[in-house]
Formats: structure tokens, C-alpha cells, sequence
């Protein structure tokens, strides 16, 4: 039996739908794609705790249209949000010795489902920060509140991305934003304001 996308899709749905999983997926972000050599779908949820269970279903449909010679590619993701960032503290290195940076703690929620992860703002980022918060004289910006701010910015854009440059906060609980990164978000913002 051969598919087109509208059918995996129902069919997907379906499936979905009778496991109770339905209302969890979010319909604009989740899409399914066709390629002359078989399909990609992305399921994206609201709540996080759904998760295994949709994978579980998704590895079902792509073991079966496997079995038919289809490939199937999925990517199965929860849709975050950020509740609340605590920091700075000194970051720790992998070696338990200090780091060039601090460290900032977020709780990431997605439904019923929530994460601890960690972001590393390197010195040279801090300071980098620093200048431009002092830069505007006539609207001088805490330079605590900035960095922060900018975690924040950084986390957003970061569970901002779907598809193959997904970061998943379950897998990865670890991001550094370096002074690369920092021009990027500087270019998107002014620092400060969110």
C-alpha cells in the first residue's frame, strides 16, 4: 500500500487519536513532507510528557512502511517554554575545575513536562555585554538584567529551531553562548530589551 503525504498524515492522525495523544500535537508546527524517495514528518507536542508515547507510535509507522520498502524519516520534539532562570554561579568544567564563564540555570517547561538546563556565558561575552549595555549613556541598561535578558534571547532562539537543527533540552541540557553567538543575538536586539 503506498501513501502520499495527505494520507500519512490522516493516518498518522488516526493513530494518534485513538492512543489519546491528539490533542497534544500542535497542528502548526508539526508537519509531513514527501521526497521521491519517502517522507518526513515532524510531530511536535504541547506537553512534553506525551512524548514516548508518540515516538512509540511513530517508530511503529516507519517499521511498517519499512517492511514496504518506504523510507521514513521522524522527529518527534516538544515545544518548550522558559519559566524562570536563576543565576549567575561560577560554570564548572567537565573536570570539575572553573570555566572562563558563568553560569546560568533555566526551568523549561513543555505541558506537564519540565527540565533543568544550563547555559554558559563565556567572559568575553560578559564583557562584551557589558560595553554594549554601557554604550547608550541616555538609557543606561543594568548589566546584570542585560545578560540575563540575553540567556533568555539565546534559550528562545535555541528552542525556536525545528527540524535536523532541533535542540532537544532532554538530550542536551548544556549551551554555551560565546561571543559568536552574542553578535548574532546583539544583531537581532538591542541589549536589554527583550
Amino acid at each position: 500500500m503506498s501513501y502520499d503525504s495527505t494520507e500519512l498524515e490522516q493516518r498518522i492522525r488516526e493513530s494518534l487519536g485513538a492512543a489519546g495523544l491528539l490533542q497534544a500535537l500542535d497542528e502548526y508546527k508539526s508537519q509531513f513532507l514527501e521526497f521521491p524517495d519517502g517522507f518526513f514528518v515532524e510531530l511536535v507536542l504541547k506537553d512534553g510528557s506525551k512524548q514516548l508515547e508518540v515516538e512509540r507510535i511513530a517508530r511503529e509507522f516507519r517499521e511498517s512502511l519499512g517492511k514496504q520498502g518506504v523510507e521514513l524519516d521522524v522527529l518527534v520534539r516538544s515545544d518548550w517554554t522558559i519559566q524562570e532562570i536563576e543565576g549567575p554561579k561560577p560554570a564548572v568544567s567537565v573536570s570539575g575545575g572553573l570555566r572562563a564563564a558563568w553560569a546560568y540555570s533555566a526551568t523549561l517547561a513543555s505541558g506537564n513536562r519540565t527540565t533543568d538546563v544550563e547555559v554558559d556565558v563565556t567572559q568575553l561575552a560578559i564583557l562584551e555585554i557589558k560595553r554594549k549595555a554601557n554604550e547608550d549613556i541616555a538609557h543606561p541598561v543594568d548589566e546584570t538584567v542585560a545578560v540575563k535578558e540575553l540567556v533568555k534571547k539565546f534559550l528562545k532562539f535555541e528552542l525556536s529551531l525545528g527540524g535536523e537543527s532541533y535542540w532537544d533540552p532532554i538530550q542536551s541540557r548544556e549551551l554555551e553562548l560565546n561571543e559568536s553567538a552574542l553578535s548574532y543575538l546583539i544583531g537581532q536586539a538591542a541589549v536589554g530589551k527583550s
